[in-house]
C-alpha cells in the first residue's frame, strides 16, 4: 500500500467542487539573499479532506494520519536546516483547517533551488533531478522554464485532476529592493512603487504555460 500526499488531492478532484490556494511570495535583495514563503490552504476542500481521514485508503494510497502528516513535516524541515546557505526555517500546520505555512530565509538563489528540490524530492521520489527553479544573476531575476518537471507533474493528469486545478489558484509575488526597470513577464502586475510582481492564474495553467516560458525581471543595481 503506498502512501502519497497527493492521495488527497485525488480524493478532491473526484467530488469536482473543491479548489485549494498555493502561494509563493519570494524576497530577493540586490545580493541575491532572500526570504521564500510557500503557503498551501486546502481549507475550501475541508469537508472533503475530513471524509478522506475516516478512511484507511483511498485509490490504493494509503491516507496519511496527522502523525504521518507531522512526521513528513519534520523531514523536510531537517533536510532544509542541512542545506547549505538556508536559515531561519519555520513550517506551520493547521491540520484542521488544513493551511500550511513555510518559510525560510536563503543566502542565494541555487540554495533556494536546492530547498525547493528538496521538498519536492520527500514527498515524490521520482522528481526530476535537474529542477532550477529561479536564477538571479547581475540585477536579473528569472522564474526558469524547466520542462522536465512540467512533463512530470502532468503526465498522469486526467480529466478530473485537470479540471479539479484549473478551479485552484496561485499566486506569486516577487519583492525588490529596488525598482523593476524591465521585464518580460506573463502575466504579472507590478505594484505602483515597482518594487514587487504579482502574479494569479489557476494551477494549471501556471503549471503547463508559466513552468514552460521563462518570466524574467531586471532590477535597478
Amino acid at each position: 500500500m503506498k502512501y502519497s500526499f497527493y492521495a488527497i488531492l485525488l480524493f478532491i478532484s473526484l467530488s469536482m467542487t473543491s479548489c485549494f490556494e498555493i502561494i509563493e511570495d519570494i524576497t530577493v535583495h540586490k545580493n541575491g539573499s532572500g526570504t521564500y514563503k510557500f503557503i498551501v490552504n486546502l481549507s475550501q476542500s475541508k469537508n472533503q479532506i475530513d471524509k478522506i481521514r475516516t478512511q484507511d485508503s483511498i485509490l490504493h494510497f494509503k491516507v496519511p494520519t496527522t502523525a504521518m502528516a507531522d512526521s513528513k513535516i519534520t523531514e523536510v524541515k531537517i533536510k532544509l536546516q542541512t542545506i547549505n546557505g538556508i536559515s531561519n526555517v519555520v513550517i506551520k500546520q493547521d491540520h484542521s483547517n488544513y493551511i500550511y505555512n513555510l518559510s525560510c530565509d536563503f543566502k542565494n538563489v541555487a540554495a533556494l533551488n536546492n530547498a525547493i528540490y528538496s521538498i519536492w524530492k520527500t514527498y515524490d521520489k521520482n522528481a526530476p533531478a535537474d529542477l532550477s527553479l529561479y536564477s538571479y544573476e547581475n540585477g536579473v531575476f528569472k522564474r526558469d522554464a524547466n520542462s522536465s518537471a512540467v512533463d512530470h507533474l502532468t503526465k498522469n493528469a486526467n480529466t478530473q485532476v485537470i479540471e479539479m486545478l484549473q478551479k485552484s489558484n496561485y499566486t506569486v509575488i516577487c519583492r525588490f529592493d529596488t525598482t523593476v526597470t524591465n521585464t518580460n513577464l506573463m502575466n504579472y502586475t507590478l505594484s505602483p512603487s515597482k518594487k514587487a510582481a504579482l502574479y494569479k492564474n489557476d494551477v494549471w495553467s501556471t503549471i503547463v504555460v508559466k513552468g514552460k516560458s521563462n518570466n524574467q525581471l531586471t532590477i535597478t543595481q
